[in-house]
C-alpha cells in the first residue's frame, strides 16, 4: 500500500501520513527502505496480486464487459 502510493501516486512520505494518519512518518520510510532493499520480490508480489485482481474483475463481469474493454482498447481511448 505503501509503496504503491509512493510510486503509482507520487505520494511523499508526509503526504502518506496524512493519508494514513494511523502510521508514522519513520514508519513510512522504513517501509520504503524495505521496499529498496527487497524491490525483485515486492514488485512480484504486486505484480500477481494486479493479475489476480485483473482475473477476478474479468471474471465477476458479463462477457460484454469484455468485449466493450476490447472495444475501447482498439479505438485509442485511454
Amino acid at each position: 500500500m505503501i509503496v504503491r502510493d509512493h510510486q503509482e501516486g507520487a505520494l511523499s512520505a508526509a503526504e502518506i501520513v496524512r493519508q494514513y494518519p494511523y502510521l508514522t512518518r519513520a514508519e513510512v520510510h522504513a517501509a520504503l527502505a524495505y521496499y529498496l532493499d527487497h524491490q525483485d520480490e515486492i514488485d512480484q508480489e504486486i505484480s500477481e496480486e494486479n493479475r489476480l485482481l485483473e482475473e477476478v474483475s474479468q471474471k465477476s463481469q458479463p462477457p460484454v464487459a469484455g468485449r466493450l474493454r476490447a472495444l475501447k482498447k482498439s479505438s485509442g481511448c485511454p
